[in-house]
C-alpha cells in the first residue's frame, strides 16, 4: 500500500511539475528551535531565504541564497546553499557566523503549500557552541505562483530583446562598413 502511494505521488509530481512558486512564507521547527522563514524565487533554479530562529535563550537571523535541482520535475527539489547569520545569545551578547544548508522540498500539487526538510550546519563566532548541526522541517504557504502564461510572457520578452540586440549589431556593422568605404 505504501509503495503504491509513493508511486502515485511520484507520477502526480511529474505530471504537475509546471507549478512553481515565487514567494512563500512559513514556519520551521527543529532541535528545540522555532522559526519563521520567507523564500523568494530569484531565477528559475535560485532562491533566497530569510530565516529567524528563536530559542528560550537566543535568537538568530539568517540570509541564505539557495540553488535548486529538480528530482522528479520542478515540484520536487533538492537544494543547497550558503549564507550568514547574526543573532544574540543571553550570556554572550551579539553573535554572528556562517551557514550551509542542504535539504529537500516538495511543492504540493493543487495546494499552495511547500513542505521541506533540511540540515543547516552553522559556524558561530562569539558563541558558547562554535559549531552546530541542526535539522528542521518546514511548511510554507505560497503567495505567488509562477504560472505558465507568465513564463511564456517572459520568454517572449527575451526573444524581443535578442532581436533588438541583433538589429543594433546589424546597424553598427553597416556604420562600420560605411565608414570604411568613406575612408577609402
Amino acid at each position: 500500500m505504501k509503495f503504491k502511494l509513493l508511486i502515485f505521488l511520484f507520477i502526480l509530481s511529474v505530471n504537475l511539475s509546471a507549478q512553481k512558486y515565487g514567494t512563500a512564507i512559513g514556519s520551521r521547527i527543529g532541535d528545540a528551535k522555532f522559526g519563521l522563514s520567507v523564500k523568494q524565487r530569484i531565477l528559475p533554479r535560485f532562491s533566497a531565504e530569510a530565516i529567524t530562529d528563536l530559542q528560550s535563550d537566543s535568537y538568530q537571523f539568517t540570509i541564505l541564497p539557495k540553488y535548486h535541482l529538480p528530482i522528479t520535475g520542478e515540484g520536487f527539489n533538492i537544494f543547497f546553499g550558503a549564507g550568514a547569520h547574526i543573532g544574540g545569545l543571553k550570556e554572550f551578547g551579539t553573535t554572528y557566523g556562517y551557514d550551509l544548508m542542504g535539504g529537500i522540498e516538495w511543492k504540493i500539487p493543487a495546494l499552495p503549500l511547500v513542505i521541506g526538510a533540511d540540515v543547516k550546519p552553522a559556524y558561530h563566532i562569539n558563541h558558547e557552541d562554535w559549531f552546530e548541526f541542526p535539522a528542521s522541517i518546514s511548511v510554507h504557504y505560497v503567495f505567488s505562483k509562477e504560472t505558465k502564461a507568465k513564463r511564456i510572457k517572459q520568454r517572449e520578452k527575451r526573444k524581443k530583446r535578442k532581436a533588438r540586440r541583433e538589429r543594433r549589431e546589424e546597424r553598427r556593422e553597416k556604420r562600420r562598413e560605411w565608414w570604411e568605404d568613406f575612408r577609402n
